[in-house]
């Protein structure tokens, strides 16, 4: 057994065939890919060609001679979809399947092992096919009998043999190596976690004069603005002109800007929160009320446009910092955000101190602030904070001047040796802002590393332990992940920010 892994060598259930010249591997009634084969996996016949999986969505061509328009069924041997399955009809430049549009999406129904019907909605009426359409036309969906390999097989073709998966470390499919959905560190879910998430944010300048730990602000994700002829209320459908990178489950916060959009002749309020569908499309996707029915594949039925200045946005992402020596030493992300287009830009805030009333004398005008490392005539800006009650004898924004310093305490006066100032206790969000010798930490964010939501797979680690190394400095918003230990599964473990779960 490799040391990369647990999964090498597992027979496939099922028989399968492997056909010369063709990238396409099928499986019998029996096969279940999609909880046995992976992206990236390597497949191996009885024969010994081995293929790697590019994607598990294979492209059923469906000859005129599958179509019978008086019954409106259609036919592929151990075609592998299932009732209420969503897949897309694809004309293949001839003439269309009357009764279907090229490049629409639709729903299986009334399904046997060879056969199935389709329909507009999940669930709806067969639609009445008219015509047969041509030789080249395809149906495109996720099955278990069928999957794309990244090249064609080149040796004899091998009809209803046995078959064999491994799950090697790196994955060659996609462009340059990278490392696989399932080799280790972390879940199987959180392996492939969508590209719009904020899963880092490294260090890049750790400042000086940190004596409290920094507030770290995230921008927030853009809103999409959603105009009416992107809203379909047909097949409830959303779509943006290019690469969504949502995954379902998404979560994002709708604002109306006018006449709101509708679930079902209600409707969407401002600020009520949906969460997403992926439909296997870059560009479309669907809605959901409630996490739970977007997981479930349970899509809203939009039954109002809205408006043309009516917006998404996802939730911002939140972190923390941790100081020590006067440095950032460390930014925790805390809130992974959803939908996040860009890297966005990451503020930490400048050095100063916090103040509450009960650190205040008024009586002999000392401050305290325990290891604040003022010295004499260190500059520091005193700053209102919202309003509060201004500490007396000073003005917002004023910069004054440390004096009769000791470790955890200090008084102020209006210039560098002067006379203390008589002061109040102001209220408890005032701050002192450290300007001598100060300087500000910068930080960068990166964006998620996992699956873009279409087939073009970018994920980052298997389950198991994983070694995750991120830059500072020069190398910030850089992350490096070395697999240490592989195993087959995992659940329980502690990465749900790094990498959250999907």
């Amino acid at each position: 057994m490799s040391a990369w892994n647990m999964n090498d060598g597992s027979a496939l259930t099922g028989t399968h065939t492997f056909t010369n010249g063709s990238a396409i591997v099928n499986g019998n009634a029996s096969a279940v890919y999609k909880s046995e084969v992976n992206i990236g996996d390597v497949v191996t016949s009885a024969g010994g060609e081995s293929l790697r999986v590019k994607d598990k969505a294979p492209a059923r061509t469906v000859a005129t001679s599958g179509v019978n328009a008086s019954t409106n069924v259609v036919t592929f041997t151990a075609h592998g979809y299932t009732d209420g399955q969503e897949v897309t009809y694809n004309a293949g430049g001839g003439t269309v399947m009357a009764g279907l549009a090229d490049g629409t999406n639709y729903f299986i129904r009334d399904k046997a092992d060879d056969t199935f019907k389709l329909a507009a909605t999940s669930g709806g009426s067969a639609i009445d096919i008219t015509g047969t359409g041509n030789n080249a036309q395809n149906f495109v969906g996720e099955t278990n009998t069928g999957m794309t390999m990244t090249s064609n097989m080149s040796g004899s073709t091998e009809s209803g043999v046995a078959a064999n998966v491994s799950r090697p470390p790196v994955d060659f499919a996609s462009g340059d190596p990278q490392i696989n959905s399932n080799i280790l560190g972390i879940t199987e879910g959180e392996s492939v976690a969508g590209v719009d998430n904020i899963t880092n944010i490294a260090v890049s300048e750790d400042g000086a004069r940190y004596v409290q730990a920094p507030t770290v602000t995230v921008a927030a994700p853009t809103a999409r603005t959603i105009a009416t002829a992107k809203v379909s209320t047909s097949d409830n459908t959303i779509t943006v002109d290019a690469g969504h990178n949502m995954r379902t489950g998404t979560k994002l916060t709708y604002t109306s800007g006018g006449t709101n959009m509708q679930i079902a002749s209600s409707d969407i309020d401002d600020d009520d929160t949906v969460f997403v569908i992926n439909t296997g499309s870059t560009t479309a996707f669907k809605i959901a009320t409630s996490l739970s029915n977007a997981q479930a594949g349970t899509a809203a039925n939009i039954s109002g446009a809205g408006n043309n200045s009516q917006t998404f946005v996802g939730d911002t992402a939140t972190a923390t910092a941790s100081i020590s020596g006067g440095v950032v030493t460390g930014i925790t992300v805390t809130d992974v955000g959803s939908d996040y287009q860009a890297v966005p830009t990451v503020t930490v805030e400048v050095p100063k101190m916090t103040i509450p009333t009960s650190a205040v004398n008024a009586s002999t005008n000392v401050i305290t602030f325990a290891g604040h490392g003022l010295s004499d005539t260190d500059q520091i800006t005193y700053n209102q904070v919202g309003g509060g009650t201004l500490m007396t004898n000073v003005t917002n924004s004023q910069t004054v001047f440390a004096r009769d310093v000791t470790t955890d305490t200090f008084k102020i006066a209006a210039t560098s040796g002067g006379t203390a100032i008589n002061i109040g206790t102001g209220h408890s969000a005032q701050t002192f802002t450290i300007v001598t010798d100060a300087v500000q930490a910068t930080a960068v964010a990166t964006q998620g590393l996992g699956d873009d939501g279409d087939t073009d797979q970018r994920e980052i680690a298997h389950v198991g332990w994983v070694k995750k190394t991120v830059g500072s400095g020069g190398r910030a918003g850089r992350v490096h992940y070395e697999t240490l230990v592989a195993a087959s599964s995992m659940s329980g473990d502690a990465e749900d920010i790094a990498t959250p779960d999907s």
